[in-house]
């Protein structure tokens, strides 16, 4: 079903209790301050995928779902694929989907998918970018075709597209380019990273609003830098293309209280949902009462648990960072294989996802060739009850 609309959300209540046991890490620093006292957890090898994988989210019943972007060099990728009981990855759902080609429209195929989540309700919703990377595509294959930039919703266990959700030219603007997505309720936050800004819609009015467009809180600073002896013009590399994105991690607080939000290179930041979505409020009302959560090394994903701490895909330092709410930093875990650490997921048995696609080895980073290899993994840890002193959480399922 398209859900097309221009329109923009009625004013939600003023009102909202505050996030026990919210994040508040505004005593962080932008260097690295990491003490863990507890040793750093081990990860293990949960899954193989033969295209490169960012994403990665399951169903209730431990059924796993990846996103697999068309990176360059990568661009012969299914976009969405299911893993099997027996450990094989295979497409999904299987069909049109995900046999898209340069010069098709991109409407009713998958182009550019940036993200796979699950939430509640056990659908697979599918963030497509419509588009290749403008940072190392020519305009006409990274210029969105219409109505193909999209978020699709699809029935985990046969496929069956649920919703399709196309917004007009004044939520995604030229150049606007969706990245990631929760849910909470009926409420579907969404980051801009093309342009940065967010982007807010309720699924039962099919109302939509974009909130904060360019302003400074969504927007990142620089580019990550290529390492020199293996990815510099002086011995057969390029100029580093990578354009670091502008608003990009997003998560929504269990009680749907607080929206947070990162560019990679941070900081992260938190607003209340109920100050987003109240239309009486101007966009420079609304950022003023944008909070500073947290500064953060460079990172390619996150995930909340239900006590409020963030999970942090560190990509420099092969990594996961846990951040409490009461401001204490730890290294959660530590991989050597955990290169170029993307968007995360817990499941409802508490173990941690997250996938190592290894972008920072592709050509776009300046390398004279891809030095990715495949297959590409997928690592978890099951969440003990508490870490480093940290009490932990359970999933946050926007439920």
């Amino acid at each position: 079903m398209d859900l097309t609309r221009r329109h923009v959300l009625t004013a939600a209540s003023a009102t909202a209790a505050s996030l026990a046991g919210g994040v508040l890490l505004s005593g962080c620093g932008h260097h690295d301050t990491s003490s863990a006292q507890q040793s750093p957890l081990a990860l293990t090898v949960a899954a193989k995928s033969p295209w490169m994988a960012n994403q990665v989210a399951l169903t209730s019943d431990g059924t796993m779902f990846l996103g697999l972007p068309r990176f360059p060099g990568h661009e012969t990728t299914p976009s969405v694929a299911r893993r099997s009981s027996d450990g094989t990855v295979a497409p999904f759902p299987g069909n049109a989907w995900n046999e898209w080609a340069p010069g098709d429209s991109g409407r009713d195929s998958f182009v550019y998918v940036n993200s796979v989540h699950v939430f509640a309700d056990d659908s697979v919703w599918c963030v497509d970018q419509g588009g290749l990377r403008p940072d190392a595509s020519p305009k006409e294959l990274s210029t969105p075709k219409p109505g193909a930039q999209k978020i699709v919703r699809l029935d985990a266990r046969n496929g069956t597209v649920l919703d399709v959700l196309r917004f007009d030219d004044d939520i995604l603007p030229t150049g606007a380019q969706m990245n990631d997505l929760r849910v909470h309720g009926t409420t579907v936050y969404i980051t801009d990273s093309g342009l940065g800004a967010l982007i807010i819609h309720d699924t039962a009015t099919g109302r939509t609003l974009r909130r904060l467009a360019g302003r400074a809180q969504m927007l990142g600073t620089q580019s990550p830098t290529p390492t020199p002896t293996t990815a510099s013009p002086s011995n057969g590399g390029t100029a580093n293309k990578h354009r670091t994105p502008k608003s990009d991690m997003i998560e929504v607080s269990a009680d749907g209280t607080w929206l947070y939000w990162s560019t990679p290179d941070g900081p992260v930041r938190r607003v209340r949902t109920s100050v987003v979505r109240d239309t009486s409020l101007s966009d420079g009302e609304v950022a003023a009462q944008v909070e500073h959560v947290a500064d953060i090394p460079l990172c390619g994903g996150c995930a909340l648990d239900t006590r409020g701490n963030l999970y942090l895909s560190d990509i420099d330092h092969h990594r996961i960072l846990l951040l409490s709410p009461a401001g204490k930093r730890t290294v959660l875990a530590s991989e050597a294989g955990l290169i170029s650490p993307d968007g995360s997921f817990i499941d409802g048995d508490r173990r941690l996802y997250v996938p190592a696609p290894q972008t920072r080895l592709t050509k776009l980073f300046g390398h004279a060739k891809d030095l990715t290899s495949k297959p590409f993994l997928i690592y978890s840890l099951r969440l003990p009850d508490t870490f480093d002193g940290i009490r932990l959480g359970d999933a946050v399922t926007g439920g």
